[in-house]
């Protein structure tokens, strides 16, 4: 598969994702909304903190869909089918017994939600209710979907994403109309969740059918294919440890913010992560399926390709996040002060710090991609130590400085394995080349941005954004900061060669189409 063929897949995969992103990016705003109003801080507080409690407990998963994302590359590549089917059907029976382990979990931690949510004015019942919806859903994905993972692997994943992101949205208008105008609002929000979810998992097994009429899976035989490929299990339990990190640092935050404030705070603290978690999905989509890319370009075995289209997508992605980020920083209490009332809204210290810690998590991708493209899950160190800093700082400095302590602390443990550490790795046991040059490369562009900030800081203080109150005004000022923010991180191209060479194969892409048309 050449890159030509790899760059048109991440594009039509990146297409598909705008689009949707754009469409549910509207709606989220309106059903945040209407859950605020008819549903109120509490229970969407107590959503958030059930969503946290089964994320915990998505740990059974062990990665197993990371590892054997990895194994199907090659199969792809090469177009063994059998060998496909295989891996596919391991990861089913595996899967099988994650989904039982959860249930069982599950069943245990109910006992426990007296004491958990007994600080909550609600009755004890919504949280079940929530809770063995968000359950419910995620078993689906257990039982049924597993196999959709071989359509992301091979760039596909627009086929799949075109159909469900349509139910997720039909799903939200009508959650939308039923908890604004019918009398029983709760019970319509749960009712329209747990269908949604049954037809998504219908719809992607139709795709599947429809793209993959070979793929008649044998769960069955899953103890047999272990024997067959027994590193699969040996990659699993590497990536294991490195989902401890991603749990404990999604999972983690709102339940330390629960415990030493209340469910008020854990929703109006969600405000931020919708806002900020929305314009980081944007980024994202432009760079939607590249890592199934990457996998299949690592596949090839070109290291000097492989490096370079590393800076191209590093750069590309820093360029892209810093324009975003000024706007955020910028945009986001005004918007929540005009979308919900200036009541919902944290002061900008805790925005500053939260934008910081965003960066962390908007530019990590391209190397996280790499890291899993190469396999190199060994360093089960690194989690471990970023959960044990994520947990501990934030505890420590939550006692001293509260909802800003615990950001604080978030950002010390991302800074010491995602910044330092992955990128180390990375380079020494993955390309074979020395740290020094990422780290002095990446100093010169953090430096820059660091710079563009703190111009913006002192250009738009002369536009009056605390004085912002209608939504008209709103997007007056959105237009202004969202122009001065991309003509100045546009300044970075020049200091960004690696997005000089995204934007000219982006450009040659579009001309071999053209010319082809």
């Amino acid at each position: 598969m050449g890159a030509e063929s790899r760059t048109s897949k991440s594009i039509k995969n990146a297409r598909v994702a705008l689009f949707y992103y754009f469409a549910q990016l509207v709606l989220g705003l309106f059903s945040r909304k209407a859950f605020f109003d008819h549903l109120g801080s509490e229970i969407l507080g107590l959503n958030t903190t059930a969503s946290n409690l089964l994320g915990f407990l998505s740990l059974a998963e062990l990665g197993v869909s990371t590892s054997v994302s990895y194994f199907l590359y090659r199969p792809l590549y090469d177009g063994d089918r059998q060998k496909l089917i295989k891996l596919v059907s391991l990861q089913g029976w595996i899967y099988r017994r994650v989904a039982w382990a959860i249930i069982g979990c599950s069943v245990v931690l109910l006992f426990f939600f007296p004491r958990i949510f007994g600080k909550s004015p609600l009755p004890l019942v919504y949280a079940y209710a929530t809770y063995g919806v968000l359950l419910f859903g995620a078993l689906l994905g257990y039982f049924v979907n597993y196999k959709q993972i071989i359509l992301f692997a091979d760039q596909k994943g627009y086929k799949v994403q075109e159909y469900t992101q349509g139910l997720t949205i039909l799903k939200t208008i009508i959650q939308i109309l039923g908890i604004t105008y019918t009398p029983w609002p709760f019970t319509f929000w749960l009712v329209a969740e747990a269908l949604g979810a049954v037809a998504v998992a219908a719809t992607i097994s139709w795709v599947l059918r429809r793209e993959y009429p070979w793929l008649k899976t044998r769960v069955g035989s899953g103890r047999a294919y272990l024997k067959e490929y027994p590193e699969v299990l040996k990659k699993t339990g590497q990536v294991f440890f490195h989902k401890i990190g991603t749990v404990v640092l999604g999972q983690s935050s709102p339940l330390v913010i629960y415990g030493f404030t209340s469910l008020t705070t854990v929703a109006l603290y969600g405000n931020y992560i919708v806002i900020v978690s929305k314009v980081a999905a944007l980024i994202g989509t432009v760079f939607t399926s590249t890592g199934a890319a990457i996998g299949n370009l690592v596949a090839g075995g070109d290291r000097d390709r492989i490096v370079r289209v590393f800076w191209e997508l590093y750069d590309s992605r820093l360029c892209m996040a810093t324009a975003a980020l000024l706007c955020l920083f910028h945009l986001t209490n005004p918007f929540i002060n005009v979308w919900l009332g200036a009541g919902y809204c944290l002061a900008n210290p805790f925005l500053l710090l939260y934008i910081i810690l965003t960066s962390i998590s908007m530019t990590r991708s391209t190397v996280d991609s790499y890291l899993s493209a190469y396999g190199l899950f060994r360093d089960v160190w690194a989690p471990l130590a970023e959960s044990v800093l994520n947990v501990g700082c934030s505890v420590a400095l939550g006692f001293l400085w509260g909802l800003n302590g615990i950001i604080i602390g978030i950002i010390i443990s991302q800074v010491c394995i995602i910044g330092l550490w992955k990128p180390f790795f990375l380079f020494r046991s993955g390309f074979g080349l020395p740290p020094s040059g990422f780290f002095f490369r990446s100093a010169l562009r953090y430096a820059v941005s660091a710079l563009l900030f703190v111009l913006s800081s002192f250009v738009f203080s002369f536009l009056s954004l605390g004085s912002v109150t209608t939504l008209g005004s709103w997007f007056k000022s959105a237009v202004i900061v969202g122009l001065l923010s991309v003509v100045m991180s546009a300044a970075a191209y020049a200091v960004f060669p690696g997005f000089v060479d995204f934007v000219c194969r982006i450009k040659s892409l579009v001309r071999n189409r053209d010319g082809r048309n």
